[in-house]
């Protein structure tokens, strides 16, 4: 079966949008898209000296934020070559990866965050397996994302395919509930009106 969202459509889309990706997600969010990104790095609970991913990190809107928290050891990776050309501006080093297979050894780093990822990729559960393979005991990891059809942002054709194969799933339960299974004290929290959700935990010792 022909995977909706495969690594090449995820690339040559946000490769395309690089250009106008931040003032896009500007738009979609009303103006408060650097608001809700806050509240998620409020729950990473990063510390100066933590090593840090941003997975799927796309432009690096995350990395100015994390600046401002006094947090200097953050990197991030990303599909798309020409959003990272525009992250490695913003003062981070950057690796062209999948998430589903991260390109790092396990419990590599103190906090990792993953914004709008799980939505864009073939398989979520194994990009999540990966976001707590490389997280150190007694790491957080968190992540968030939007409720609208998975593969809306990527277009039409990614995402009516996902609809007919497995209709409009809400994906923040079933992501609560692998993050129950791999970490402890998961929380989770809604804005933007109950649209995105923020799920953080933390890994066992």
């Amino acid at each position: 079966m022909r995977v909706p969202f495969s690594p090449r459509l995820v690339r040559a889309t946000y490769d395309r949008r690089a250009p106008i990706y931040d003032a896009v997600v500007q738009a979609l969010a009303l103006g408060r898209d650097r608001s809700y990104r806050r509240r998620a790095l409020a729950a990473l609970a990063a510390r100066p000296g933590d090593r840090v991913l941003d997975a799927g990190c796309g432009t690096g809107r995350n990395f100015p934020l994390l600046a401002v928290a006094g947090v200097t050891a953050f990197e991030g990776c990303d599909l798309s070559a020409r959003s990272l050309a525009k992250a490695a501006l913003r003062g981070a080093r950057v690796a062209q990866a999948d998430a589903e297979q991260l390109p790092y050894r396990d419990a590599s780093f103190d906090r990792v965050l993953s914004t709008y990822v799980l939505t864009s990729v073939a398989n979520w559960r194994r990009a999540l397996e990966e976001l707590v393979r490389v997280l150190k005991p007694g790491g957080r990891l968190v992540v968030s994302d939007d409720r609208l059809p998975p593969g809306w942002f990527l277009g039409p054709c990614p995402m009516l395919g996902m609809l007919r194969r497995e209709g409009w799933v809400d994906m923040h339960r079933d992501v609560k509930a692998e993050m129950e299974k791999r970490l402890r004290g998961v929380e989770l929290r809604f804005l933007h009106l109950r649209m995105i959700y923020v799920i953080s935990g933390e890994k066992a010792a």
